[in-house]
């Protein structure tokens, strides 16, 4: 018995170890492999972006090559005339970032010389204000988070010849798998299929809530609603920052209530305010978690930590892509009997297990 209990324990300390050395080499690969690996993540990720119109449109037409050249047609258009209206939108914004920043100036004089149960402390030290609630802050927040994306659209070419070879080799790259590994088939069909469901279920779910609540949100803050200079920038912001999991849809939430507080009178700018987060928590809390049910299955502070890293060694792409990937490797861990206690520890309920 004991020879049998410390055979176990001898298991369970090289599996831990094989764990941590794996995932040391997983983060030294992203690191300096990033050129190779973030077009790919991106390019699996937009292939399953893809997939569901790609699917509707062949079931209607019988053809793989008008199905694909349809989506990624629409795609790349779409693209192309939102850049156009987001530039000229941005461009607003900077034209009237001085005009904003003297009303918050203003705002602010006005409430520091008024009694608002201690805030007028916080408002009177100019220097603390500005750093934490500046127009020109962000404006260089707006600007950091276009930049980043523009490098991360800016490896597009590679991304494009990615996913061509995914959209190619979708229907041989399993009969030669099976080929190769006889053995190893079934297991990573099911792999294959139970990852393909979850990262489908999840890009489904976060693009249409995150098109949902960054089309109200453009609303609310449009001239339809209460006219903030750069409301269509702020719409997109919201969209491609909705991405990020638990923080993503904060921080798109919080410029366009500074602004709004600036710009408002007190009564609008908490009614804004009240619609920005009601916006938020319906998107959020209702819609998504009934769209993707429990196919994600990822403990939020996993969630957290993967959105830090891969931020951390992607940025702003990496935030966005990280998710998926963990998604992918949840479901990897718990096909293996050994390392099934780490993927039950990543899920985000065991029941799910």
């Amino acid at each position: 018995m004991q020879e049998l209990s410390k055979v176990g324990i001898d298991s369970k300390r090289t599996t831990a170890a094989s764990v941590a050395i794996v995932g040391l080499v997983v983060y030294l690969a992203l690191i300096h492999l990033k050129p190779i690996l973030m077009p790919l993540a991106i390019a699996i990720l937009l292939y399953f972006m893809i997939k569901p119109p790609e699917q509707y449109i062949h079931q209607k037409v019988g053809n793989r090559f008008i199905s694909y050249g349809t989506v990624i047609l629409t795609f790349i258009i779409s693209v192309y005339f939102i850049s156009i209206f987001l530039y000229d939108n941005l461009s607003e914004f900077i034209d009237e970032v001085p005009d904003i920043t003297a009303a918050f100036e203003e705002k602010r004089a006005k409430y520091a010389d008024s009694n608002i149960y201690g805030l007028e402390a916080i408002l009177s030290d100019a220097d603390l204000v500005a750093t934490l609630a500046s127009p020109s802050n962000i404006e260089t927040f707006v600007l950091a988070i276009l930049g980043s994306l523009g490098g991360f659209f800016g490896t597009m070419i590679t991304v494009i010849i990615f996913l061509l070879f995914i959209v190619l080799e979708e229907h041989t790259i399993a009969k030669r798998f099976g080929a190769a590994f006889p053995t190893s088939y079934d297991r990573a069909k099911r792999i294959v299929n139970e990852s393909t469901e979850s990262i489908s279920a999840y890009v489904v779910s976060k693009v249409t809530c995150s098109a949902g609540q960054a089309l109200v949100m453009m609303i609310i803050i449009s001239p339809v609603g209460f006219d903030l200079p750069g409301w269509f920038l702020f719409g997109i912001l919201c969209f491609l920052l909705d991405f990020i999991p638990i923080l993503g849809a904060l921080f798109a939430t919080i410029p366009p209530v500074i602004i709004g507080f600036v710009m408002l009178q007190p009564l609008p700018a908490a009614l804004m305010l009240a619609m920005l987060v009601g916006n938020q928590q319906v998107f959020g809390s209702l819609i998504e978690p009934n769209l993707s049910g429990a196919k994600i299955g990822i403990s939020p502070f996993v969630l957290l930590l993967t959105v830090m890293l891969f931020s951390q060694v992607w940025g702003i792409a990496g935030a966005i892509i990280g998710a998926p990937i963990i998604i992918i490797a949840r479901l990897i861990l718990d096909e293996n009997e050994r390392t099934r206690p780490v993927a039950m520890m990543m899920a985000n309920d065991i029941e799910e297990e």
